[in-house]
Parts: C-alpha cells; structure tokens; sequence
C-alpha cells in the first residue's frame, strides 16, 4: 500500500470529524495528524488502509499510555488464534 491509498481514508476521517461534537473534534484531528505521517516505507507491509491506520493508532495508543517506553517482558506467546491469557493474570 502507498501513501495515496491512506489519503482518502485521511480524508473521509477529516470529513467525519467535522460532524463529530465540538469537544470530540480535537480527537479526530489528532488522528487524521498522526495518520499524516506515516510514509511510504512504513506503509508498505499493508494492503488495507484501514488496518494501517489502525495499527499505527494503536502503537501511538499504548504509547501514550506507557510513558515509561518500557515494554512488559511477560508478553503471551503461544499459537496465533488461540488466547494465553488466563482471567484475572495481568500481562502488563
């Protein structure tokens, strides 16, 4: 996937947060902003615009949320598809 085929997905984002309720607009344009920077390179193992964008939410997400920029060593491992995670263990 290239840059272009991110643009319109960019655009109808931009699109829809000037719908959205004055308080939430300064969400969207967060998103549509860090969208916007993404380059070809890091694009280039997509073919869905939407997967992109939201994989690259999600790493600017848990960035966010970890200022430590420290990752947990005890991620789950196991067979892709089949849950690790046993209820009430924390993973981070």
């Amino acid at each position: 996937m290239r840059r272009k085929d991110l643009d319109l997905l960019i655009f109808r984002w931009k699109r829809t947060t000037r719908a959205l309720k004055l308080h939430e607009q300064e969400y969207g344009k967060y998103i549509t902003d860090l969208l916007e920077k993404r380059t070809d390179a890091e694009l280039a193992h997509f073919s869905d615009p939407v997967e992109a964008a939201a994989f690259f939410c999600l790493i600017d997400l848990i960035k966010r949320s970890r200022p430590d920029k420290e990752l947990p060593v005890d991620l789950p491992t196991g067979i892709p598809g089949q849950s690790t995670l046993v209820p009430g263990n924390r993973v981070w």
